[in-house]
């Protein structure tokens, strides 16, 4: 297949599946996340993250919508934090605040 035929493909075939597994799991309390790889710079993304869900998940979707960036996957992550706080030692050792509310800057 060509890359435009993958494409197609996931569009057409994988994801609306996909979207359908993702109702079937939101339904049993169930967050998911889904990853395809359409061409090396191109991700497939399907998600469903339920209010509660964990950081370990919102991370890799996260993660997942940097593409392989690290610039914007660290320019995401400080975003978060700076708007929800954070338990970073990392993040802290870059000016970021635990607690922004707390720090007055959320």
């Amino acid at each position: 297949m060509t890359p435009e035929e993958r494409e197609r493909f996931y569009d057409e075939d994988v994801a609306p599946a996909l979207a359908e597994l993702c109702r079937h799991c939101a339904a049993a309390g169930i967050s998911i996340l889904t990853l395809a790889e359409l061409r090396p710079e191109a991700l497939g993304r399907t998600a469903m993250l339920l209010d509660g869900h964990g950081q370990g998940i919102a991370l890799a979707n996260t993660a997942a919508g940097a593409n392989g960036n690290p610039d914007a996957l660290i320019r995401a992550l400080i975003a978060d934090a700076q708007a929800n706080g954070h338990s970073s030692i990392y993040l802290f050792q870059l000016g970021i605040p635990f607690d922004p509310v707390a720090a007055g800057t959320g």
